[in-house]
């Protein structure tokens, strides 16, 4: 006899559950202090902090929240588990979460349904699907990775969430479509724009300086983040616009272990394993600038090396990256960098366009045979680096090479890791190296990291993805374990 586990349905079948659930409590705050979450590598009850509890008492009052956050703040699970009691406790209470990428988007139902599984007596999923929460006689939340279509084919809402808006490319094309859901609510729609800071451009930013009259957003999320400026506790701050809407502004000040940590913007630096641009933006609430150059003057001129000896030995490591090309203006590039007491030298390169794939792949794989490196990475999101990467791997089975996806996520990870190996002076160079100019010329565009008008990237890019398969990459993940581990 095999002994198997039963389902939902058998459960309820033979299980013999029974609907007197115990009533949810009405605030917010006694509600999610009934549930466990995960934290610190084991589960707890969830205890509210104070900044969370005035959010929510502000939710309850304003339907409209658009909120600006340092991360890390748990501003999404508090929303989310507002969703929750509010699909326990009405059964025509309908919420729609919509994440920036269909990770985040699992991520969050699963910590969703362990606050939901931590209450038994109080209620149940009626399903078992990742992207949908149905209550056992109650309402329903909705898990989307974001997309243009919104909610469309979705029933009326009564709840949502647009989670990282500054990030999502399609923002204002996923909150239009979704407002159909919406207007069938009677007006009772509770909507909350949510993302940490990004560039000064963009649907995000003009929600966030929308019908603000004289008010100065940046200025006022600057007074915020040294103090200065708060409602009730330090770190958090709100006003209503002209039409109504609940601004919300929340730094790592408010949260009451954050704050203690000695100089936290350092910590986070090193804990992150991220440039200090990254860290100021993504835990101070600075923005930047919509055109701006990304790499500095002075870290490029730091990072020359006059005398740099790029004759080939055969007793170093060698890692290496290639940015593929059409027929068309950009070039192919394929990198190769020297691994010596923790620093890569641009000891080689090959750089050419207007060439057949076939030849390309010639001179590359003469050069791979020269230096037989430890690891390449090679572009593959234009279709055009999959025939590259195939005709490698066959040529080279004892290669480590790995096939890498540009995106609006993997993109800005691989240059902030670029830009950090610069800082920590990581990176050498020749004094005459294209790689130079195209730094000079690489700009953050809006949401975009792209070359200047007329101007190329291929090395800079070939460059990030020679970095992403060494050991300078590698030991930031050492760094980011040993953080997690021990936070």
């Amino acid at each position: 006899m095999f002994r198997v586990k039963p389902n939902l349905k058998q459960i309820k079948k033979y299980g013999h559950i029974k609907d007197d659930f115990l009533e949810i409590p009405e605030f917010w705050g006694e509600f999610v202090e009934l549930t466990t979450i995960r934290s610190g590598g084991s589960m707890v009850r969830f205890k509210a902090y104070e900044y969370q509890k005035i959010m929510m008492n502000l939710a309850n009052t304003y339907t409209n929240c658009v909120i600006l956050k340092s991360r890390q703040m748990g501003v999404t699970q508090t929303i989310v588990s507002k969703f929750l009691q509010d699909a326990i406790r009405n059964p025509a209470a309908s919420s729609i979460a919509f994440m920036r990428n269909g990770e985040d988007a699992s991520a969050i139902s699963r910590r969703c349904k362990q606050m939901l599984g931590s209450i038994p007596k109080y209620a149940v999923a009626d399903n078992d699907n990742v992207g949908y929460l149905k209550i056992k006689n109650g309402g329903d939340v909705y898990f989307k990775n974001s997309s243009k279509e919104g909610s469309r084919s979705l029933d009326s809402a009564t709840g949502m969430l647009f989670d990282e808006a500054a990030f999502v490319e399609k923002i204002q094309q996923i909150y239009a479509a979704s407002s159909p859901s919406g207007a069938l609510s009677a007006g009772m729609v509770q909507k909350f724009v949510v993302s940490t800071p990004s560039t000064k451009s963009g649907w995000y930013w003009d929600k966030l300086n929308q019908d603000n009259g004289s008010i100065d957003i940046e200025d006022i999320a600057i007074q915020v983040s040294e103090g200065s400026l708060y409602k009730e506790i330090p770190g958090l701050y709100w006003f209503l616009d002209d039409a109504g809407t609940c601004k919300i502004i929340i730094h790592f000040l408010a949260h009451p272990i954050y704050k203690t940590i000695p100089n936290y913007l350092e910590y986070r630096l090193k804990q992150d394993g991220t440039d200090w641009e990254t860290v100021q933006r993504e835990y101070n609430l600075r923005f930047v600038d919509s055109a701006v150059g990304v790499f500095s003057t002075t870290l490029i001129r730091d990072n020359v090396v006059n005398d740099l000896n790029t004759v080939f030995d055969p007793s170093s490591e060698y890692y290496a990256g290639l940015d593929t090309s059409t027929i068309g203006q950009d070039y192919c590039v394929f990198v190769v960098w020297k691994y010596s007491k923790n620093r890569l030298f641009l000891v080689d390169m090959y750089r050419k366009r207007h060439e057949t794939s076939d030849y390309n792949l010639y001179q590359i794989s003469k050069m791979i045979e020269k230096y037989k490196p430890k690891g390449i990475g090679i572009e593959i999101t234009g279709g055009v680096g999959q025939v590259y990467l195939e005709n490698l791997t066959k040529q080279f089975k004892g290669i480590n090479i790995q096939s890498i996806r540009t995106t609006g996520d993997t993109k800005p990870t691989m240059i902030s890791d670029m830009v950090l190996a610069l800082e920590r002076g990581q990176l050498g160079y020749s004094p005459q190296s294209p790689l130079i100019g195209e730094m000079l010329s690489f700009r953050r565009q809006g949401k975009k990291l792209e070359a200047a008008p007329g101007k190329h990237d291929d090395v800079v890019m070939a460059t990030a993805f020679a970095i992403s398969v060494s050991p300078i990459v590698k030991e930031k993940m050492t760094i980011l374990t040993t953080a997690i581990s021990n936070w």
